[in-house]
């Protein structure tokens, strides 16, 4: 069973959708699976006027469940480590591209599933949407980056917790411990998606991608660096005439009042 990611781009929004050829069949990963998602990011990262990428599954009770059982067939002590770099990889440039990117997850959502997931910037889930990360059931650790994700947006307890039981928990629980952003019916994570992307298209791309940088980066910095950080973005922003145009608009505003 093979598991496509297919490509859309409509408007200024870009679509990933995990689609199994089999139907009925959880959406898996193995090296064609992530050698199609690394092409697709480059041409979301070629394309103008993009201002958000959406991340998510064709099948309603799965959004992924991480590797492909014939991947793991044919992993040993060996061949774990070239698997292990080329997640790595391809995740880690999903995570940098310069836009919001937004995974939304109906259904079960583990292991490299919810590594995949986390290289998102946000996660809006169905209320029907299972989290975790049960590895360590497999005798193996999350290797995806789950292990610098997970922690980063739960903290190091609970991301332990989970780590150490390979507990999976509903998506009102992943709300309430940051892991998710929004959990609700169907139709409600639609209209907050559409609520989020009404107030990104107010913002600058460019002043939103330099934020997401500087904060992606956070972990890395220390007080000073980020402070240079941020200078060194604001004076990128200034130069723009995008920028340049919203601050004259705003200013005209308080002037007329």
């Amino acid at each position: 069973m093979q598991t496509h990611i297919l490509l859309d781009i409509t408007g200024d929004l870009a679509t990933l959708t995990l689609t199994p050829d089999e139907p009925g069949k959880p959406p898996t990963l193995d090296y064609a699976a992530l050698d199609e998602l690394e092409a697709h990011i480059a041409a979301i990262r070629a394309a103008e006027g993009l201002r958000a990428v959406i991340l998510r599954s064709a099948s309603e009770k799965h959004f992924c469940v991480g590797a492909n059982i014939n991947a793991l067939k044919t992993l040993d002590a060996e061949s774990i480590v070239p698997w292990v770099e080329r997640g790595h990889a391809v995740f880690n440039e999903l995570a940098a591209l310069p836009l919001p990117v937004i995974a939304r997850v109906e259904g079960f959502c583990l292991g490299g599933g919810l590594e995949l997931a986390m290289a998102c910037d946000l996660i809006v889930a169905s209320k029907m949407a299972r989290f975790g990360q049960p590895e360590a059931v497999l005798g193996v650790i999350a290797g995806w980056g789950g292990t610098w994700r997970l922690p980063r947006r739960v903290g190091i307890s609970r991301a332990k917790e989970m780590f150490f039981t390979g507990k999976v928990i509903p998506a009102d629980e992943a709300m309430r411990i940051g892991l998710a952003n929004f959990a609700g019916a169907p139709a409600e994570v639609d209209a907050s998606l559409a609520a989020f992307l009404e107030g990104l298209r107010r913002c600058s791309p460019l002043a939103v991608g330099q934020m997401k940088a500087i904060v992606d980066r956070g972990g890395e910095l220390t007080l000073d660096e980020a402070c240079r950080a941020e200078a060194d973005a604001s004076a990128t922003c200034l130069a723009s005439a995008d920028t340049r145009a919203r601050v004259a608009e705003y200013l005209e505003s308080r002037r007329r009042k």
